[in-house]
């Protein structure tokens, strides 16, 4: 799927970057390392890919043999990877994905064993952040999205989930507590009630289950999320990010931030942001009595020509004036 996906973005000419794990000698004297540097090298290898097309950014869970499970070093290297998107003045939305067929079932129970529970709990400390990032987040959810990898799609902003997922709090089985917030995430999305039948049970439910209780912004079929995600994510790139972010983290700070540190901070960027979005909607209304965006359309929302087609259509008053004398003599 990210193989189409890529060639679909490169015919249509947009730029594409793919952050490898591990770089290769370039050169003799490269490849003339000593073998304790060889081993550091496969010691960093990265589980995680990241790519990105224009605005979009994805953030690729790689580690199939566990079905995407979290290890340390996988939750260290998904935080530099969230801060890196959060810095880049040119993404707009990040993308949360898992290869191979599922999204991420959890942290992974070896890691948990040798390192500790808390030790990952440390590790994943940034996807405590509410929100997760101040720019659009969403999750591409297929297969498996369960424990931790469930808590990790609620803490996106928009879900895209295929019918056939499955999704829940596997980790009652083993006396696992909801790790980064899920608890209260789960909540504030689907209603107390509903929150509390899956928290308690532990019990896994289909991804059509997960769009009748909302936690779904699109519902779609096996093997399309990632492509329905990147197609939402473009969808948003074309409005103004000032605005929407301040919505957005209002709308957030509302539900999991009241009366917090993180409630101020949330207050401080959308102060900082509430100019530069009144711009926005000064050339907004420009727009808008140009005739770009009337009548409730969503497309074509930049400054080009609009078509004859597109303009509102307008009766002119026409006058004929009739000569009599001629149509007597006619």
């Amino acid at each position: 799927m990210r193989s189409l996906i890529k060639n679909i973005f490169l015919s249509s000419n947009l730029s594409f970057t793919r952050i490898c794990s591990v770089r290769f000698a370039s050169s003799k004297s490269d490849a003339q390392k000593s073998e304790e540097e060889l081993k550091n090298v496969e010691e960093i290898k990265k589980n995680i890919v990241v790519e990105k097309y224009g605005g979009v950014t994805t953030l690729n869970i790689d580690r199939q043999k566990t079905r995407n499970s979290l290890d340390e070093a996988t939750l260290r290297e998904m935080t530099q990877a969230i801060n890196a998107f959060d810095k880049d003045a040119e993404a707009k939305v990040l993308v949360f994905n898992g290869e191979g067929g599922s999204f991420c079932s959890g942290f992974d129970l070896d890691e948990v064993e040798k390192k500790g529970y808390q030790n990952l709990v440390d590790a994943a400390a940034r996807l405590l952040r509410r929100p997760l990032c101040d720019k659009p987040t969403i999750a591409a959810v297929t297969g498996y999205a369960v424990g931790e990898g469930f808590e990790l799609a609620l803490a996106c902003d928009l879900r895209v989930i295929e019918d056939t997922a499955v999704l829940g709090c596997l980790g009652r089985r083993f006396g696992a507590p909801q790790s980064l917030f899920g608890g209260r995430r789960l909540t504030s999305l689907i209603g107390l009630s509903r929150a509390l039948d899956l928290l308690i049970t532990g019990r896994p439910i289909s991804g059509i289950d997960a769009n009748v209780m909302g936690l779904a912004a699109k519902l779609t079929t096996t093997g399309t999320a990632l492509g329905e995600s990147i197609k939402l994510a473009k969808s948003l790139i074309k409005f103004p990010q000032n605005a929407l972010i301040m919505d957005k983290l209002a709308a957030v700070n509302s539900q999991l931030n009241p009366n917090s540190e993180e409630s101020m901070r949330d207050e401080a960027i959308m102060q900082s942001l509430l100019g530069l979005a009144i711009e926005d909607l000064n050339n907004g209304i420009k727009k808008f009595q140009g005739g770009i965006g009337k009548h409730g359309k969503f497309y074509k929302l930049t400054d080009a020509p609009l078509k004859d087609w597109e303009l509102e259509e307008s009766i002119e008053e026409v006058v004929v004036k009739v000569d009599d004398d001629k149509n007597k003599k006619c």
